[in-house]
């Protein structure tokens, strides 16, 4: 294999990796803070999608990615205030039914309002006209590539930096860390549990809706897209250890890596198969996934 192929190979891994990360990021928040299995997460993207949609076809997609994930976090906190704040404590049979009932709820009304085709995001000419990287990296030739996929790996990059700024560096990562490990001892400190709670929903659902942006240019949108991207997503969360951040990036970029090098393999129709062998075999070698804490699942 050339360094052309390999460095395409690769820049194709963390674009697929990125969406990967950025919804596991959000799930396993929820997850880590709350204890509740958020059935509704791929509603969430999907909404981020269709908002993005929009945006992008009428401002540009630029501004899709500064827009959305602000509302993203809007939504997050209504969602935790209606509806996921009753189900704190309620059994995780409860938690799936109501999440995943919402979602499908979700799903039917965006396809009443834009349709059940597949849609595409304006991108703008520049960030859609492939260049040659070959001209800026040594010892390569030919490796055309657009723009618009550069500033999507770019920006999950920066998203991925800011949370993980924002989590060790201030009070209130501390707290949510805190909750992790022991949501209990939280509360008996005299932490307003409820706010941390529904801001850490709000973070969840700002980056399903910013996956949703730097995937939309990509594969285009549809109402099927927010389960589709549903079960990647929990396993990634499984794969790196419930609750574990680190263990969503890194497990995320790993599912990202294995689809692509299997799509671009003699066997390509095993691509989605691989991802469960993955699984399969981290949790037969460590039931927690790879950075399980002991305080949580």
């Amino acid at each position: 294999m050339s360094l052309d192929q390999i460095i395409l190979q690769l820049l194709t891994s963390l674009q697929l990796g990125a969406v990967f990360v950025l919804v596991a990021l959000g799930l396993t928040l929820i997850f880590g803070t709350l204890g509740i299995a958020n059935f509704a997460h791929g509603a969430l993207y999907l909404i981020g999608a269709y908002v993005g949609l929009v945006i992008s076809n009428s401002i540009g997609w630029p501004w899709a990615l500064i827009i959305v994930p602000a509302i993203l976090f809007l939504v997050g906190i209504i969602f935790d205030r209606v509806l996921l704040q009753f189900f704190y404590k309620r059994a995780v049979t409860d938690q799936i039914l109501v999440t995943f009932g919402l979602a499908l709820i979700v799903q039917e009304v965006m396809r009443w309002i834009f349709g059940g085709t597949t849609q595409s995001f304006d991108v703008p000419k520049w960030a859609r006209r492939r260049i040659n990287l070959g001209d800026y990296i040594p010892g390569a030739e030919s490796i055309y590539y657009p723009p618009s996929r550069l500033i999507m790996i770019g920006v999950a990059i920066l998203a991925v930096i800011a949370l993980f700024v924002l989590l060790r560096y201030t009070k209130f990562g501390l707290m949510v860390r805190a909750g992790m490990r022991d949501p209990e001892m939280v509360r008996y400190l005299g932490i307003d549990s409820t706010r941390l709670f529904t801001i850490v929903v709000g973070l969840g659902a700002m980056f399903a809706g910013l996956a949703a942006v730097i995937n939309g240019p990509v594969f285009g949108i549809d109402p099927g897209e927010g389960m589709l991207r549903l079960v990647p997503a929990f396993l990634v969360v499984v794969i790196g250890g419930m609750g574990s951040i680190s263990g969503a990036v890194i497990a995320g970029l790993l599912l990202g890596f294995a689809t692509t090098l299997t799509t671009a393999s003699p066997f390509p129709q095993y691509s989605e198969v691989v991802v469960y062998l993955i699984a399969v075999v981290v949790l037969s070698v460590r039931p927690r996934g790879l950075f399980g804490m002991k305080g949580v699942g």
